[in-house]
Formats: structure tokens, C-alpha cells, sequence
């Protein structure tokens, strides 16, 4: 059992660090634009900034991931799962009626799975400069699954779907017109 979960790890934590990516993205870019109070506004603006900078490391991580089956930079990995946490605490705090509760919690499980996965790789033994086994396809289709169930509920609560145009507006185009 040992072994399955070892090699499965990266898969998960390259497709967990996708999803908590993206979520960040998001809520760091309702941070940035819809600070409205006073008190939150400087706060709420850096800790967006913080959200969509470890937003988009986190997509580059998990591709890197991906590239090396194995997790890269695990010491790195953690530092930015604990300021993801500080920050998406921070931005709730801020903008408790603007930030989405489950998209926080969400990204967290997340970045917590990241974390996991990193502490995996720190405490296996090291190789002779040799990469990990290849990633099983199975292991990355099921986490892409899970972590989709995860994230797609959790930025559909975010500020930036809310501010998003309803797509069932459409008119309806006429006969002969492309």
C-alpha cells in the first residue's frame, strides 16, 4: 500500500497544486479589485496579490511536478502552502462579505495535500540523481477527477463568478446569419 500511495503522490500533488492554484487566482483577483473598505482595502489588495502570484507558482509547480515525477523544490512547496494559508486567512479576515468561505476551505484541503506530498518527498530516501518511476495515468486521471469535484463547486462561489456575465443571455441568432 505503501508503494501506490508513494508513486501516486506526485500525480496528486500536481493536480491538487492545479486546483488550489486556480483558486487562489481567484480570490486573490477579488482581493485585488473589490477591496471597498478603508480598513481592508491595503490589506485585502496584498494579500490578493500574494493569492495570484502563489496561484500561478502553484500551476507551474504541479506542471514541473508533472515533468519529474517527483515533487521538485519540496522545501519551497511547503513555504508556499503556508503563505497561501496565511494569505487566504488573511483575505477572509479582510473581506469576510466578499471572500467565499468554501473556496477558501477548498484551496486549504488542497494546499494541504500539497504539503503532504512534499513531506513525502523530503522523508524518501534519496537516489543517485535518478527521477522517480513514471506516473501512472490512472493515478493522474482519478486525481484530476477528485480535485475537479473540489474545485469547480468552489470557484463557481467565488467573487469573480459572481461578477461573471450570465452565458445563458445569448440571443438567439437568426436563420442565415453566422
Amino acid at each position: 500500500m505503501t508503494a501506490v500511495t508513494a508513486s501516486s503522490a506526485p500525480a496528486v500533488a500536481a493536480v491538487a497544486a492545479w486546483g488550489a492554484g486556480l483558486i487562489q487566482l481567484a480570490l486573490g483577483a477579488g482581493g485585488l479589485i473589490g477591496a471597498e473598505s478603508a480598513m481592508g482595502n491595503g490589506i485585502a489588495r496584498g494579500a490578493g496579490l500574494v493569492l495570484v502570484v502563489l496561484g500561478a507558482g502553484g500551476v507551474a509547480w504541479g506542471v514541473a511536478v508533472l515533468l519529474h515525477a517527483r515533487a521538485v523544490l519540496a522545501r519551497a512547496g511547503i513555504a508556499g502552502v503556508l503563505a497561501g494559508l496565511g494569505a487566504l486567512t488573511i483575505l477572509l479576515v479582510a473581506q469576510p462579505a466578499r471572500t467565499s468561505v468554501i473556496a477558501v476551505a477548498a484551496a486549504s484541503a488542497l494546499l494541504i495535500v500539497v504539503a503532504f506530498a512534499c513531506g513525502l518527498r523530503l522523508r524518501a530516501p534519496k537516489k543517485d540523481g535518478t527521477d522517480a518511476a513514471p506516473l501512472r495515468l490512472r493515478a493522474v486521471i482519478v486525481a484530476a477527477v477528485v480535485v475537479a469535484a473540489v474545485v469547480t463547486p468552489a470557484l463557481g462561489t467565488t467573487e469573480a463568478a459572481q461578477l461573471a456575465p450570465d452565458h445563458g443571455t445569448h440571443g438567439v441568432v437568426e436563420p442565415g446569419h453566422h
